[in-house]
């Protein structure tokens, strides 16, 4: 009888050691359909962008439109079941999936916001597509966690196939659904899915930003300067999760309608984004071409893109934000390294990816992230700065993040539960 019993036991080992094959496969799957879908999203974006920018004169001011049609969308259809916050809760499993109706949003928003000038980026858009395709399959399959493993390869494909940056991508989606927590059983299927929805969006003829920079040498003098530019990206960072939180508070308690909210706030945008003669509309590409490239950048560049992404994002807008922090830390970066005696060029590189880590929580993610945009070369500054960067920021992230709580933290929770103490006060996001 114990023999038998034995016996049925093995089968279970063995299909336990072929789950990391069965999820290679599964990522596989949905890295090739993500790039598939993300590379038409991402030509979308150049050519809508690209022509918008062309007829700016007279695009930028059906901008207010766009924004009460696409709260009608998603007050019409959304149910409530979209944006960053929706995904992550998805990839826990703290709701019933992430829907696939929300990869049409994306696509019909986003679009439309970058034909008429909006001041948004593109990587949320790109996430939640992934997210929608991974929750698609992960429905169809019976293995236990195939869904929320899913929806996490499905986002670090999305953004790898729009950036070209794999490895980042892959770290960005374990790294950033939880605070403090690295979620590894979705390593395998999210690392197969990101490199494969690489390959794809560059079948697909997606274009990707790099440019090889080389970097000073290292040294105890350059090192302080270092310190004193990632605090500087960490501040920005979180100044603009503040403007964000701010903004959004502050239109819904002026303009209670929401549609009345996106009619006045977008005209308001229309005649700010005319006067500045375009310079800060769409993704903010042109601003990190001038940083890097050491072109004419204004000591304001950064904060003012920060300003304008917030506040169209606030009132209802679709897009995402990561594409204008590279270009607000880009210009951040430009300015700052003068001041400090860094290369306008590497310290624009830098601030690239700090300033994003910053905004996003994340320290390991934007260091791989400016090693594969600029080179190898960057590796140990990045890393110096991303992480000031991420001690700076304060813990405020401009996604609402679930935090793993501590030993410590732990303990005082279970404290106040049986003492009845005050509660300690919450963190923004």
């Amino acid at each position: 009888m114990q023999g038998n019993l034995q016996g049925l036991k093995e089968p279970s080992k063995t299909g336990r050691a072929a789950v990391p094959l069965l999820y290679a496969a599964l990522g596989t799957a949905v890295g090739v359909a993500v790039g598939a879908v993300v590379g038409l999203f991402g030509k979308g974006v150049e050519f809508f962008s690209a022509y918008g920018a062309a007829h700016f004169s007279l695009y930028v001011w059906f901008l207010p439109a766009v924004g009460a049609l696409t709260v009608f969308m998603l007050r019409r259809w959304g149910h409530g079941g979209i944006g960053m916050e929706a995904a992550f809760r998805a990839s826990r499993g703290e709701t019933r999936g992430f829907a696939l109706r929300n990869a049409l949003f994306q696509f019909a928003g986003t679009w439309g916001a970058h034909l008429f000038c909006a001041s948004v980026g593109r990587e949320g858009a790109a996430m939640q597509i992934g997210a929608a395709v991974g929750d698609g399959i992960g429905r169809c399959l019976p293995l236990p966690g195939a869904r929320k493993n899913l929806i996490v390869a499905g986002m670090a494909a999305g953004f790898s196939a729009l950036f070209g940056t794999p490895a980042c991508a892959l770290l960005f989606a374990l790294e950033v659904t939880v605070v403090g927590s690295i979620r590894l059983r979705a390593l395998v299927a999210a690392a197969f899915a990101s490199f494969a929805a690489y390959f794809t969006a560059g079948l697909c003829g997606l274009s990707h930003f790099t440019a090889e920079i080389a970097f000073s040498s290292f040294s105890l003098s350059l090192l302080w300067r270092l310190f004193v530019l990632g605090a500087l990206c960490g501040l920005a960072g979180l100044l603009f999760c503040l403007i964000r939180k701010f903004s959004q508070y502050f239109f819904a308690r002026l303009v209670a309608n929401a549609y009345v909210r996106a009619l006045t706030v977008g005209l308001l945008l229309s005649c700010l984004l005319y006067l500045c003669g375009g310079r800060y509309a769409g993704l903010g590409t042109n601003l990190v071409e001038l940083a890097v490239s050491g072109g004419r950048v204004y000591a304001l560049d950064w904060l003012v893109k920060i300003v304008f992404t917030a506040v169209t994002l606030s009132v209802g807008f679709l897009g995402g934000e990561v594409t204008t922090f590279f270009a607000a830390g880009a210009c951040l970066g430009a300015v700052a390294g003068e001041w400090l005696g860094i290369p306008a060029a590497e310290a624009a590189c830098l601030g690239y990816a700090a300033v994003f880590g910053a905004a996003t929580n994340t320290f390991i993610a934007p260091v791989i992230l400016c090693c594969e945009v600029f080179g190898g070369g960057a590796a140990v500054p990045a890393a110096v700065v991303c992480v000031t960067a991420y001690l700076f920021n304060f813990g405020h992230s401009v996604y609402n993040q679930r935090v793993r709580e501590d030993v410590w933290t732990r303990v005082l929770r279970r404290y106040r539960a049986r003492s009845g103490a005050l509660p300690l006060p919450r963190r923004l996001y």
